[in-house]
């Protein structure tokens, strides 16, 4: 079974799936977030980390599995989505 994704941009957030329980942080102190190329950068840096720990990238994924990754990678993707906001806020409230 998958471990539950926990997708940080720089700090941990826990997904809804009690089944999972990795972790993965997701560094963006290199990348300037008050522009629209970085905020890409870290958008790709999230995508890969989730897929990674909601086991997307497994090329042996059973498909019973398939649907439970899909809703670990979403749920996950949500939280970073909320956690990258409050990372962006920060940034451009330090100006």
């Amino acid at each position: 079974m998958f471990k539950h994704a926990i997708i940080a941009a720089g700090l941990a957030l826990a997904a809804s799936q009690p089944a999972f329980a990795e972790t993965r942080v997701v560094a963006y102190g290199d990348l300037d977030l008050n522009t629209t190329e970085g905020r890409a950068q870290l958008d790709s840096r999230l995508r890969n980390a989730a897929r990674e720990v909601c086991g997307l990238r497994a090329l042996d994924i059973r498909s019973g599995d398939f649907e439970a990754a899909r809703q670990c990678y979403v749920k996950s993707m949500a939280d970073a989505r909320k956690a990258k906001a409050r990372a962006v806020q920060i940034e451009l409230a330090a100006r």
